[in-house]
């Protein structure tokens, strides 16, 4: 279920709604966007602070692609 075309989790800022974070992690395990994004909310939802958090962490240290 690996991306072969990446080798690590990376930053999407050609499908992002934010940061691209979401958009990122779908590509790298090859899932849907919008169910990346809806896992993302529910966990915002559950645990606030956490999930900020992470997402914040992971749109600064993650490596930036663009891909068209």
């Amino acid at each position: 279920m690996r991306n072969t075309h990446a080798t690590g989790w990376f930053v999407d800022k050609s499908n992002r709604k934010l940061a691209g974070v979401c958009a990122g992690l779908a590509s790298y395990y090859q899932q849907p966007r919008w169910l990346i994004r809806l896992m993302a909310l529910l966990l915002l939802l559950t645990l606030p602070v956490l999930t900020l958090f992470a997402y914040i962490a992971a749109a600064i240290i993650l490596p930036t692609k663009y891909r068209f």
